[in-house]
């Protein structure tokens, strides 16, 4: 099975496939989550692990615009702790680094550890294990890179602070993406919906009381402005639901409220992945 990512091997991304897939997944790298949709769209991959929301980051927005502009459904989905790791060239102390380089977003959950090294510029790239690979290759030898234990042994760095993420209870959703069929005749319990609303007072209070009327959790809400209609807002939403049918008449009440309604996706809720996380204890001391 052939799954594209966001990143190149040893990114969260494999980690994320790995654990909804196993293992044995071939891996393919894409350079942006506009390429990984590309593939999967082309059917260069059967499926794609597309990064939706992290939990100091908050959500990466255009990729549910992504999703809703493609003919990709959401089919699954993961969640991962992350623990990001400071990583260099072998031997290379803390005290010589003069700049550390990653994803913005990893940049962005380190911050407090990096107040304590000023002499550190810290520099936005492409993704986590990029930056591990460009220290590996061109042998930087007081830069260091931000990402997964996976990425720095794929790449032969040395990690030299473990656990560096501000908050430990760091983990990120990742969706699981195909290509979109005829019609989901297998069972969920979950929905992600893109809702164009009437630019009306009061449009949106009426969609979430009808959600709560018919019983549904609804799990995520969020805003995103219609291009070229000021204060015109698309709303992002997912619901988890007991019964299939029950979920089905919430679509067809809400239905003739919206200008527009797309489904995004109708899938099972990432339970196990989910309870790992609940369950298992951290280390917040780091």
């Amino acid at each position: 099975m052939v799954v594209s990512i966001q990143g190149i091997k040893g990114a969260f991304h494999q980690e994320a496939a790995e654990e909804y897939f196993g293992q044995k997944t071939e891996i393919l790298p894409q350079h942006t989550f506009q390429g990984l949709v590309d593939s999967v769209s082309h059917e260069e991959a059967e499926y794609g692990i597309m990064a939706i929301e992290n939990t100091i980051s908050g959500t990466i927005h255009n990729n549910f615009n992504l999703i809703r502009q493609s003919n990709l459904q959401i089919v699954g989905e993961v969640y991962l702790r992350i623990e990001q790791n400071l990583a260099a060239l072998p031997g290379t102390p803390l005290s010589q680094l003069t700049h550390v380089e990653s994803h913005y977003m990893a940049i962005n959950q380190c911050r407090e550890f990096f107040r304590s090294h000023p002499q550190i510029k810290l520099i936005d790239a492409e993704d986590t294990a990029g930056s591990m690979r460009n220290i590996a290759e061109n042998k930087l030898q007081k830069t260091g890179a931000i990402g997964s234990k996976l990425a720095a042994e794929q790449y032969g760095l040395e990690i030299i602070a473990k656990g560096i993420e501000t908050n430990k209870q760091n983990y990120t959703r990742f969706l699981t993406l195909k290509k979109q069929e005829e019609q989901n005749t297998e069972d969920f319990n979950k929905a992600s919906l893109a809702l164009l609303l009437p630019h009306k007072q009061g449009s949106l209070a009426k969609i979430l009381s009808i959600i709560d009327i018919y019983g549904l959790n609804l799990s995520k809400i969020e805003s995103m402005p219609v291009i070229g209609e000021p204060w015109h807002y698309l709303f992002y939403i997912d619901v988890l639901f007991d019964k299939v049918k029950i979920y089905q008449d919430m679509l067809q009440a809400i239905r003739p409220l919206l200008n527009e309604l797309h489904i995004l996706g109708e899938y099972q809720f990432g339970q196990k992945s989910f309870n790992n996380i609940n369950n298992t204890d951290y280390d917040t001391s780091k």
